[in-house]
């Protein structure tokens, strides 16, 4: 799988000027203006404590951080077999590895993102937490609902060709049903219950609560945990499925 990641993620970015810092200056610009918007302009705090402009812009990073390489996952996996039809028609190949493949590109630029706001904080916030050893397992949760959903819509995208076009516009709407730009609490209770129903919210409050050293409410998260422990089986089954007629239809 990786050969194939570093393949994509070479090809991308060759050619261009900057190279592959276009994975930092892009979720960087986006976080700039975010924050000038929300905490510029409508002065808007994080929860009910008062907080300075830069420490809105770190748990704001944070969280778009988490969403967005869930964003490019769920907008790539439609395409994923008939960008690779040469693997799916002509090679006995476990099919599955593209997936990973795809996780392992996003995951180069995670970890890009993941640095420069380790050194953000190290610098000009409240430094290192004893919390951040638990970012691998906030991160091995994300990577896991990643691979889920990987596994059904690069199963489904074949069949269903709407929805490379459907994913995008979703993921879009989605961010502001996921907690990146308020913390959970914030959110009126007609929202909060749509937020607890969101796959992405234990995820990214976890990450952001081992980021800045929280407590971590372990209450609400493992009913998520439980779901993505019975989701993983059933993507992987309905992979197998329809397998088959991936050649057919790529």
């Amino acid at each position: 799988a990786w050969p194939l990641a570093k393949r994509d993620v070479m090809a991308r970015y060759r050619g261009s000027a900057l190279g592959i810092f276009w994975a930092l200056l892009t979720p960087l610009a986006m976080v700039a203006i975010y924050a000038l918007v929300f905490r510029g302009v409508f002065q808007a705090k994080w929860g009910s404590a008062s907080s300075d402009g830069l420490d809105y812009t770190a748990r704001l990073f944070a969280g778009l951080m988490a969403f967005t390489a869930m964003a490019e996952v769920a907008s790539r996996a439609p395409r994923l077999m008939q960008d690779n039809a040469n693997l799916v028609k002509r090679v006995v190949f476990p099919l599955e590895l593209l997936c990973v493949g795809l996780l392992m590109q996003v995951a180069v630029h995670s970890l890009l993102q993941m640095a420069v706001l380790a050194a953000l904080l190290l610098v000009f916030g409240d430094g290192m937490h004893v919390t951040w050893l638990l970012l691998p397992l906030a991160w091995a949760w994300l990577l896991l609902l990643q691979f889920a959903v990987a596994l059904v819509l690069s199963a489904l995208g074949p069949y269903l060709r709407d929805l490379q076009h459907v994913v995008p516009v979703s993921m879009t709407g989605l961010m502001f049903l996921t907690p990146v730009f308020y913390p959970v609490e914030s959110a009126p209770e007609v929202l909060r219950a749509l937020l607890v129903l969101n796959p992405l919210t234990a995820p990214i409050e976890f990450t952001r609560a081992a980021w800045f050293g929280e407590p971590i409410a372990w209450a609400t998260l493992w009913p998520q945990a439980v779901l993505l422990v019975a989701l993983l089986p059933l993507a992987q089954w309905l992979f197998k499925r329809l397998r088959p007629g991936f050649p057919d239809l790529v």
